[in-house]
């Protein structure tokens, strides 16, 4: 990373926007996360290909072992009922108030899931822990949405964020029906970087798969 670079790949905002060259060279900070990929097998399994990169493109090992800087990745997945606007997701939690002692069930990550790779290109194949059922609608548009941390903080550069969707049609056909509320740049013409949860999630697109 050269001095004329470092403006072009990081913010003010960032601290690697701060480090030295020796560091920025060494750490490559930055997360660039991507689903490349999903499915859904006949007896429900959901599966997602995911690549995580530095800004400049190099794929990142999601242990921190080849590459600084151990990954953590959530996924949601989700679709839109035909005829409908709203998402339902297949991936949920049970959430006791502490107040009310009532239960409700919840549109929130996958747990359970396995992961496999890297492969030649750095990508992982990620299978959920949570099965679609067996009468889904092959029809539907189907939605995987992953959020992803890097941790620097060993390095003094933080933690990096990046969400991705993937949106498909388990049978292959064309995907005609998208939900868009409002486009990301138009949030963060004021909020600059539209993020919640403690900054894991961004993106408006990300944050409907739950909040229905």
């Amino acid at each position: 990373v050269t001095a004329g670079s470092r403006a072009n790949l990081f913010s003010y905002k960032d601290k690697a926007y701060y480090a030295d060259a020796n560091t920025l060279n060494f750490v490559r900070p930055g997360l660039v996360l991507k689903v490349t990929k999903a499915s859904i097998a006949s007896d429900g399994t959901i599966t997602a290909t995911i690549l995580a990169t530095d800004k400049q493109g190099l794929a990142l090992d999601r242990l921190g072992v080849q590459t600084p800087g151990a990954l953590s990745i959530s996924c949601v997945a989700a679709y839109i009922p035909q005829g409908q606007k709203q998402y339902v997701a297949y991936t949920t939690r049970v959430q006791t108030s502490p107040i009310t002692n009532k239960s409700a069930t919840q549109a929130g990550t996958d747990s359970g899931g396995k992961w496999a790779g890297p492969a030649a290109d750095g990508s992982y194949t990620y299978t959920f822990g949570t099965k679609a059922p067996t009468n889904f609608d092959t029809n539907a548009t189907h939605t995987v949405g992953c959020q992803a941390s890097r941790t620097l903080t060993d390095f003094d550069l933080g933690t990096n964020y990046a969400t991705s969707l993937f949106n498909f049609v388990p049978s292959g056909a064309p995907v005609t029906t998208v939900r868009e509320v409002i486009k990301n740049q138009s949030c963060n013409k004021c909020h600059d970087d539209l993020a919640f949860h403690g900054g894991s999630r961004r993106g408006l697109e990300y944050c409907i798969l739950c909040h229905t």
